[in-house]
């Protein structure tokens, strides 16, 4: 196996609903690491996490229901778990994902 370069600026990014876009860094079958981007107001479907999750914030400040989250944080949520995302700013998260997120609403 070789390393894998993907550069972001050059990567599509995809909407997800409104104001939310995703863009794969290594994604497969809803599974992997990716970048997400929310502009402010804007807010992620409800779901849930069958594999748990991972998420570095990059930018932004929101809240993951009532967690309010800022630049540097790292938040792990645990397997079946669930949570909606609000963006009070412009947010950029990463995300590892070990298993495809379920949408609950």
């Amino acid at each position: 196996m070789t390393m894998e370069l993907t550069s972001t600026n050059a990567s599509q990014w995809r909407p997800v609903r409104e104001g939310v876009t995703l863009t794969g860094l290594r994604l497969q079958h809803g599974a992997g690491t990716f970048l997400m981007r929310y502009e402010p107001g804007s807010r992620s479907p409800t779901h849930t996490h069958p594999g748990g999750e991972e998420i570095y914030v990059v930018s932004g400040n929101g809240r993951l229901d009532d967690l309010a989250f800022g630049p540097g944080d790292f938040i792990f949520t645990p397997p079946g778990e669930g949570h909606t995302l609000h963006a009070e700013t412009e947010v950029l998260i990463h995300v590892v994902l070990p298993q495809a997120v379920v949408i609950t609403e």
